[in-house]
């Protein structure tokens, strides 16, 4: 818009006074002088407004376009935009002054932020160098504020592997420096090895110096537990040689440090092997008497526990070695836990064996005639003993093949052999030979003792039932022994005759004195227990006729 000069009456009159007075104008010249002076005036006012209007397009289109930038620097940055809505009620000069501070304040924050991302560019290339890490992937759309932050977390997230890192490293130190001392192992100077053990912990962060520590630690881990392993075979080693030793010798020898403690290092390692090496020259300074002790001891257990020559492992005698020493050992020690193991086998089989051995003789016994002629020979107990194998025959065989089956399962069906003979085999043959022996001579008996009449106690008459019993142990006894001149094999069987008593209630015996016919037969006699004119004698030393009562 065109604003009006301030121009008035007043002003025109006070020129129109000073041009008459100064310059002598008449008033015509005025009045033509005030034309030109006022269309000049006016033309330069003219020029003057269209001047000052074209400057404010300008400034306002610069105005506008510095915003823009603003706007454009604030969206590149990330800042936030502080332009309040009276920003639109202020003027142009304001609006000016404003946007200017902003876009100086704007240069200070952005400044700031740019050496802040340089710093944590370093930061970030330092740590990716010692953790040979990936340095972060750069968004193309990404602000400079919002690429602080995520660098920001990124080292944040560096800096705690790097911790972790270290702690692991501190911890690594610890243990690389325990096992070196155990196993007396020597790092090489330039190792990433070495630097950690000078706590040189800034070059042993990389994925690749962990990657060597770590390798060197397992390698030195294995080596640690076969070193373990080792301490504790010569630990049993000198176990055993304190075992043999005492065993040979009055006064054991001591146990040393290294052998209670039984630390896992080298030291101990050295001290162990030189003890050993120690007894073992002591022992082979007494070997020959040691084998030879050791040979009878191995030789009562192959007799003792009837271990046959496939079970045996020889052993060279004539050749004194440690290492013969040490077959020896191991011969003994195998047949402690063979014999052991066998010993509740071999104790049931000996009890049967004994049992079948005192049934054979008491076979080949019952089966002899010549048992009657023994004093004090019993039909009663010869039943009883019979019955007693009856029972303990089977019993004991029934035990021996349980003993035999748990020991079969915990040995996976291994043969358990008697002499180089299958046990199973023993006892089956000998069952199916007494099962035959028993079948044979139990039918010959009975029917022998079923074809005797036993007498009973209910006659009447004392003499005839005297004479009567007399009369069947006679035909009885006359009978078995006929049958046995026949067959030796028949076995006599006198189950009935503890019932035959005499008059007074005593059981009668059956003599071995035998009385010869005419036939030239053996007979028996039978012997009343009782007080009788024929075997009482008291009654031959005092002759009485007093009859003394008998309780029956």
């Amino acid at each position: 818009m065109t604003e009006t000069l301030p121009i008035d009456s007043l002003m025109i009159d006070r020129w129109t006074n000073q041009w008459l007075k100064q310059l002598g104008f008449n008033n015509e010249q005025l009045i033509k002088r005030n034309n030109k002076v006022e269309q000049f005036s006016r033309f330069v006012l003219d020029r003057i407004q269209t001047k000052k209007l074209t400057d404010i397009t300008k400034r306002e289109q610069l105005l506008v376009e510095t915003l823009r930038e603003y706007e454009h620097r604030l969206s590149r940055t990330g800042f936030e935009n502080d332009i309040n809505e009276e920003f639109e009620n202020m003027k142009l000069k304001q609006k000016e002054i404003l946007i200017e501070r902003k876009h100086q304040e704007l240069d200070i924050k952005e400044e700031k932020c740019i050496k802040e991302l340089d710093q944590l560019s370093q930061n970030e290339r330092s740590l990716c160098q010692i953790l040979t890490a990936t340095p972060m992937e750069i968004t193309p759309d990404e602000t400079l504020v919002k690429r602080i932050e995520n660098l920001r977390d990124y080292l944040t997230t560096l800096e705690t592997i790097k911790i972790e890192r270290l702690t692991t490293i501190k911890s690594y130190g610890t243990r690389l420096d325990t096992l070196c001392t155990q196993l007396d192992f020597k790092l090489d100077k330039f190792s990433i090895a070495c630097q950690l053990m000078d706590e040189k912990y800034e070059s042993c962060l990389t994925t690749d110096s962990l990657n060597q520590i770590e390798s060197l630690l397992n390698e030195l881990e294995c080596k640690s537990k076969e070193q373990e392993k080792y301490v504790y075979r010569l630990v049993e080693t000198l176990e055993k040689l304190y075992t043999k030793l005492a065993r040979d010798d009055a006064t054991p020898p001591k146990r040393s440090a290294a052998y209670i403690l039984r630390h896992n290092n080298a030291e101990t390692v050295k001290q162990l092997e030189n003890e050993i090496s120690e007894l073992q020259a002591k022992r082979m300074a007494t070997s020959q008497v040691y084998c030879e002790s050791m040979r009878k001891k191995i030789e009562e257990f192959y007799e003792q526990y009837q271990i046959g020559l496939s079970e045996r492992h020889s052993i060279d005698f004539e050749t004194i070695t440690p290492e013969t020493l040490d077959e020896c050992d191991r011969e003994y020690d195998r047949l402690d836990d063979m014999c052991r193991a066998r010993k509740p086998i071999i104790d049931v089989f000996e009890q049967w064996k004994l049992l079948v051995q005192q049934h054979t003789e008491f076979l080949k016994k019952s089966s002899s005639a010549a048992r009657f002629h023994e004093r004090g020979y019993s039909a009663v107990k010869e039943q009883a003993e019979r019955k007693r194998f009856a029972i303990a025959l089977p019993k004991a065989e029934r035990t021996c093949l349980n003993t035999l089956e748990q020991w079969e399962k915990e040995h996976m069906n291994e043969q358990f052999l008697i002499n180089d003979i299958p046990i199973r085999q023993i006892l089956e043959q000998q069952h199916n030979a007494t099962s035959n022996t028993t079948t044979t001579t139990v039918s010959k008996t009975v029917s022998s003792v079923n074809s005797t009449a036993v007498p009973q106690r209910t006659l009447s008459k004392n003499n005839i039932r005297k004479k009567s019993l007399r009369n069947i142990v006679k035909q009885t006894i006359q009978e078995q022994v006929t049958e046995n001149d026949h067959d030796e094999d028949d076995t006599l069987e006198f189950t009935q005759l503890e019932n035959i008593k005499n008059i007074n209630g005593v059981a009668r015996i059956v003599t071995s004195t035998p009385k010869i016919g005419k036939n030239h037969s053996s007979n028996h006699t039978v012997v009343d227990m009782g007080r009788n004119k024929t075997n009482d004698l008291i009654h031959k030393r005092r002759l009485s006729k007093r009859v003394i009562p008998t309780r029956r």
